[in-house]
């Protein structure tokens, strides 16, 4: 499995073998899961964007 993780602007997107399967507003901290299978409580790794400092 490929992870990319990619920014614009104020948002943060997680493709998964070229898929989007994770979608995160920074500003206001809401997100938007579109693959469950993928990203489920089972999850090794947990999405995290680093604050800006």
């Amino acid at each position: 499995m490929i992870f990319k993780k990619q920014t614009k602007d104020n948002e943060l997107y997680v493709y998964m073998n070229g898929k989007l399967i994770y979608k995160r507003w920074l500003d206001t901290g809401q997100s938007k899961v579109f693959d469950v299978m993928a990203y489920d409580k089972y999850t090794e790794f947990s999405i995290k964007e680093d604050k800006k400092k």
